[in-house]
C-alpha cells in the first residue's frame, strides 16, 4: 500500500508540474506576441510581384520605422539610400548589419542635415551633398528592384511624430533608374539628368518625376490638378507657389470639391500667404494641431489618382532641390481605403486657422 500511496503522489506531482509547464508556455507565448503588438514589430507587408504598390502612413497606424528595417533587412545584393537626414539609430544599426553581411550600401545624403554619418556608418560608402538647394530626396532601394519612397526622413522624430506617407514600389526599371542617377550625383551638387517615366505597375499607371531634372514637371503637376472632376484633397508642409493654388481656385469654381491642409507652423510662417488665398477663393483650409508636423507633400485626386513624394510646393522644390514625385492612378480599392482614412485622421487632428 505504501508504493501504491508513492506512486499516486509521483502521478499528482508530474500532473502538476505539466500543468505548470503549460501555464508557463502560455503566459510567455502571450507576453512576447503582446511585446510584437506594442513594439511594431509585426513584418511589414512589403510590396511583391502580385502586389506592386503598397502605401504607408504613420497616421494609418503602420510602423514606418519597421517597414524600412524590413526593407533594409531582405537586401541580399545592394542598398541604395538618397535621403536628406538620417540619424535614427535603429535604421543606422539596420544598415551596419547588411554592411556586416557583405551588402554594399550606398548612400546620398545631404551635406549638413546628417551630421557624423560617415562615423556612425563606417563600411557604407557615402556622399555628402552640398548643392544649388538641399539633397531632399527620400529613396530607399533595395537589390535594384524594390523602391521605397515617401516623405519620411530618416529621424526618429519624422518616422514616429510626424506625419508622413510612403510608397513601397516592386519595378526594377524604376529602381534602376533611381539608382543610376543616384551614382551620378557628387557631393558638388553635379548630377545627370532624370527625365520622367512613365510606365506600369501591375495594372497601375506609375509616373516618376525626378527634380530638378525635368522642365515638364510643372506642367504635368498643373494638367493632374485640372483633370479633377469630383474632389482634390491637398495636405501640405509648405506651400508656397500660387500656380497650384489658382488651380485649386479655379477647380473650386468648376464645381470640384477642394479641401487643404497645411501644417501649423508653416500655415502661420512660410505658407501664410497661400492659406489667406484658399480662404478669400472659399476653399476649406484647415491647420493640422496634432503632436508633430503635418509633413505630407501629397494630393488625392477624385479617389482614383494619388500624388505623393519628397517635394513640397515650392519653387525651391522644383528648381533647385534634388526632390521628386510619382503619381499613382487609377487607385486600387484598398490604395482608396488607405487613403480616405488618413484624410480623415488629418482633418480629425485639424482646425480653421485662427483669425
Amino acid at each position: 500500500m505504501p508504493k501504491k500511496k508513492k506512486s499516486q503522489s509521483s502521478r499528482s506531482q508530474l500532473i502538476r508540474n505539466s500543468t505548470l509547464s503549460s501555464i508557463i508556455f502560455l503566459l510567455l507565448f502571450l507576453f512576447f506576441e503582446l511585446s510584437s503588438h506594442i513594439s511594431g514589430r509585426e513584418e511589414s507587408k512589403l510590396p511583391s510581384f502580385d502586389h506592386p504598390i503598397e502605401l504607408y502612413s504613420n497616421q494609418t497606424d503602420d510602423n514606418l520605422t519597421t517597414l524600412y528595417q524590413d526593407a533594409i533587412g531582405k537586401a541580399q545584393q545592394s542598398i541604395t539610400f538618397i535621403i536628406y537626414a538620417l540619424t535614427d539609430p535603429s535604421i543606422i544599426e539596420s544598415l551596419n548589419e547588411r554592411c556586416k553581411a557583405g551588402v554594399p550600401v550606398y548612400i546620398v545624403c545631404d551635406a549638413k542635415a546628417s551630421p557624423g554619418i560617415s562615423r556612425r556608418l563606417p563600411d557604407a560608402t557615402i556622399v555628402k551633398r552640398f548643392g544649388k538647394g538641399l539633397m531632399h530626396q527620400k529613396i530607399l532601394i533595395v537589390d535594384s528592384r524594390q523602391v521605397v519612397l515617401g516623405t519620411a526622413n530618416m529621424t526618429t522624430s519624422s518616422l514616429i511624430t510626424h506625419g508622413n506617407l510612403v510608397l513601397g514600389i516592386e519595378h526594377p526599371a524604376i529602381a534602376f533608374a533611381l539608382e543610376e542617377r543616384a551614382k551620378s550625383m557628387d557631393d558638388e551638387g553635379a548630377f545627370t539628368p532624370l527625365l520622367h517615366k512613365e510606365t506600369s505597375a501591375g495594372e497601375q499607371d506609375l509616373e516618376l518625376w525626378v527634380l530638378p531634372d525635368d522642365p515638364a514637371a510643372v506642367s504635368r503637376m498643373i494638367e493632374l490638378l485640372r483633370s479633377a472632376q469630383k474632389t482634390i484633397k491637398v495636405a501640405m508642409f509648405t506651400w508656397t507657389r500660387p500656380d497650384f493654388t489658382q488651380e485649386l481656385i479655379k477647380a473650386a469654381q468648376r464645381g470640384v470639391h477642394v479641401e487643404a491642409v497645411v501644417d501649423r507652423y508653416s500655415g502661420k510662417g512660410a505658407s501664410a500667404k497661400i492659406v489667406k488665398m484658399l480662404e478669400e477663393a472659399g476653399i476649406p483650409v484647415y491647420l493640422s494641431t496634432g503632436q508633430g508636423l503635418l509633413h505630407h507633400k501629397f494630393a488625392y485626386i477624385d479617389e482614383k489618382i494619388l500624388i505623393n513624394g519628397s517635394a513640397n510646393w515650392t519653387h525651391a522644390a522644383f528648381n533647385s532641390n534634388d526632390d521628386y514625385f510619382v503619381v499613382v492612378s487609377p487607385l486600387t480599392s484598398d490604395q482608396c481605403t488607405k487613403m480616405n482614412k488618413l484624410c480623415q485622421t488629418i482633418l480629425k487632428n485639424s482646425q480653421k486657422p485662427k483669425k
